[in-house]
């Protein structure tokens, strides 16, 4: 069809006048396509709308495109869009054409011609000119949608960058294939619910007794004198020792004298435990910053953190304020909360026995990332070999999750289907290079200074049991050790969990790209060493208390908790008030 109106251009003077004999054999027509291209070309273009007609065949080609690739709903409002501008400029070119050039009938068609004659009959030539400029404005003022939205709430994303004119045509293909949700306009940075949310969502979580640490004076005085009597009795001189109580532990730092070996210290660690009938200590020996060594006792009063408090506290607000992608960790030992910015990281692999509280500390960053961001901002993958572990979520799967086209569950439970979907990842990290490289930008955030992509996060809750088989555990591990060296800077984020910290299982080839890693209570040294390439973990006490590793720097935390109960009501607060009923789709696996 194309081809024929291309055709009709160059030869429709000749071809005109033997219409009526188009089933004369002896006649022969100049049209590429033949006599069927010339009758065709002709009531198309010359009784038609004119060289408008182009925009026929654009339109079947990008129609077919969508049936045969994109497989999504197929009215969407990108379609729509672009069916109002094709109907918009084959009316309004026609018409502009024979205002301005009449006696070229070729380029306005009858219609064209029909319609021109009755504006000017109407409102005279020069009106006719005010009223195609006023509407061409309109139009354009329609399309850049000047109108803020409303209630501070981010645009509805588009499938596709919308162009201001059909010239524009062969970015809008290019955007077919890259599969991305882009906007004209960069949206808000929404690190925060609203206060009416905020005040809804503090009410829904349950009533707990959230006291204050209680200091036992005598206690710490008791644990003070025994750890100088061990030390002095094996002629340790020490200046100074002072006590720092946190929600599991109490931290006793010492100042030794100078010239004393720190290797003596660490030596006595089950000395000065038996002295204190304490279950496990850890000893760090030097504190990182302080001229001190620290000494960790367990707290006999351990008071627990919950995830109420860090969720609407001031302080982790201040913290989450500047960060893309903020998750927090707990308390530390200085009874301070703890937030980080998983885009620094930027993927988080963490490990831990049954019952330590690897799973609550999964819900916690789910919990968090969930407050803190809006639908547009975040999208999760969730594989729960469980089943049972991350369900509660699929009720905001439709707003909050990413998925392969067609797929039935949004929770990835399926071992089959792991590869599937890492793969479908691993293509939409490579087409979202290919969106960085168009745009002339670094990473996703100079990107979305202009446009917006949401983060991605993959979320794995327990690891080992991905590895089956030799053949399925190679595949997965190239997909994970793919994504963990390059997906950072497209926006795509890895947090890994699993109870069997084993070198099979956490090879030396994922553990060198997961900079960043967590060490619930483990069963040995080696299980430690394995996570966090040090001893410590063993020691730890359960119940939420943690190492986090970060780049050679060692944190002792302690979880918040979090009931099932408030999580199930979070999770209904945020079905309700989540409007937005779409899933944001990879591409298809291979």
């Amino acid at each position: 069809m194309l081809l024929s109106f291309f055709s009709f251009l160059f030869h429709w003077k000749n071809d005109q006048s033997q219409l009526e004999k188009l089933f004369d054999k002896e006649i022969i027509a100049e049209n590429l396509l033949g006599k069927m291209g010339a009758v065709v070309s002709h009531y198309f273009i010359y009784c038609g709308i004119g060289i408008s007609v182009f925009f026929v065949p654009i339109l079947l080609f990008i129609t077919g495109l969508r049936i045969l690739f994109v497989r999504k709903k197929l009215l969407n409002d990108f379609y729509k869009s672009t069916i109002c501008k094709f109907i918009f400029f084959s009316i309004w070119l026609p018409i502009t054409f024979y205002l301005v050039i009449p006696d070229q009938g070729i380029f306005s068609g009858i219609f064209g011609f029909e319609i021109g004659n009755l504006l000017i009959h109407l409102f005279g030539k020069i009106g006719s000119y005010i009223l195609i400029f006023t509407s061409i404005i309109f139009y354009f003022i329609i399309i850049f949608r000047m109108n803020p939205p409303k209630n501070g709430i981010p645009q509805k994303i588009q499938s596709y960058e919308e162009t201001d004119t059909i010239f524009k045509l062969c970015n809008k293909l290019c955007n077919f294939f890259l599969n991305t949700k882009i906007v004209n306009r960069p949206l808000k940075k929404t690190n925060e619910s609203s206060p009416k949310n905020k005040n809804i969502l503090h009410s829904i979580f349950s009533k707990k007794d959230f006291s204050s640490i209680s200091v036992n004076n005598l206690e710490i005085d008791s644990n003070k004198k025994k750890i100088v009597q061990v030390l002095n009795y094996y002629k340790i001189e020490i200046c100074q020792i002072k006590a720092i109580i946190g929600p599991t532990i109490i931290l006793y730092e010492i100042y030794p004298k100078v010239g004393t070996r720190i290797s003596k210290i660490k030596n006595l660690k089950n000395e000065i435990a038996l002295n204190l009938s304490a279950i496990s200590i850890r000893i760090i020996a030097p504190m990182p910053g302080k001229g001190s060594i620290g000494i960790e006792i367990p707290n006999h009063n351990r008071y627990p953190v919950y995830m109420k408090d860090i969720l609407f506290s001031e302080e982790s607000h201040k913290m989450s304020h500047e960060m893309e992608l903020p998750i927090s960790l707990g308390k530390t030992v200085f009874n301070k909360i703890f937030v980080i910015d998983l885009t620094k990281m930027p993927h988080l692999l963490i490990a831990g026995s049954t019952g330590q509280g690897k799973s609550v500390g999964l819900n916690v960053m789910i919990i968090f990332l969930l407050y803190q961001k809006n639908p547009e901002d975040i999208k999760f993958i969730l594989i729960d070999p469980k089943k049972v572990e991350l369900s509660v979520y699929k009720k905001i799967s439709k707003s909050y999750f990413a998925a392969i086209p067609n797929s039935i569950e949004p929770i990835i439970t399926d071992l089959h289907q792991v590869k599937n979907i890492l793969n479908s990842l691993c293509k939409e990290m490579d087409k979202r290079y290919a969106l960085l490289e168009k745009y002339k930008v670094r990473n996703i955030q100079e990107y979305n200074q202009k446009y917006h992509l949401p983060y991605i996060i993959l979320i794995i809750d327990e690891f080992a049991d991905l590895s089956f088989s030799f053949y399925q555990k190679k595949q997965i591990e190239t997909y994970i050790t793919r994504l963990a060296q390059l997906a950072r800077a497209v926006g795509i984020h890895l947090i890994i969990a699993t109870q069997r910290p084993s070198v099979d299982v956490i090879t030396g080839l994922i553990k060198s790209n997961f900079t960043a890693r967590i060490a619930f209570r483990v069963s040995s040294k080696i299980d430690s060493r394995t996570i966090l390439d040090c001893s410590g973990a063993e020691q730890l006490i359960g119940k939420g208390d943690l190492l986090f590793s970060n780049r050679n720097e060692l944190i002792r935390l302690q979880c918040p908790f979090i009931d099932l109960s408030d999580i199930q009501k979070i999770v209904d607060f945020y079905k309700k008030n989540d409007k937005k009923n779409e899933y944001f789709f990879l591409p298809e696996p291979d």
